[in-house]
């Protein structure tokens, strides 16, 4: 597997832009974003992205509010 890096503009508020610095240095901030991504979009113990969401889970008939007119 290769990696490669890219170039990219990231637009970051003034308080995240202080906290990287005082954590990484002026220049260490892209690995900064690039280890706190990756230790939070790619970790082993998430299934899968939409997990999270409650919403976009698939809804059982117990959240059906008119489930006893269906069991008919």
């Amino acid at each position: 597997m290769v990696m490669c890096m890219l170039k990219t503009t990231v637009l970051l508020r003034e308080d995240v832009y202080e906290m990287l610095v005082r954590e990484f240095g002026k220049r260490n901030v892209s690995k900064g974003i690039n280890e706190y991504l990756f230790e939070h979009m790619f970790t082993e113990n998430q299934k899968d992205m939409f997990a999270k969401d409650k919403w976009l889970q698939k809804a059982g008939t117990r959240d059906l509010r008119d489930h006893h007119e269906r069991d008919l």
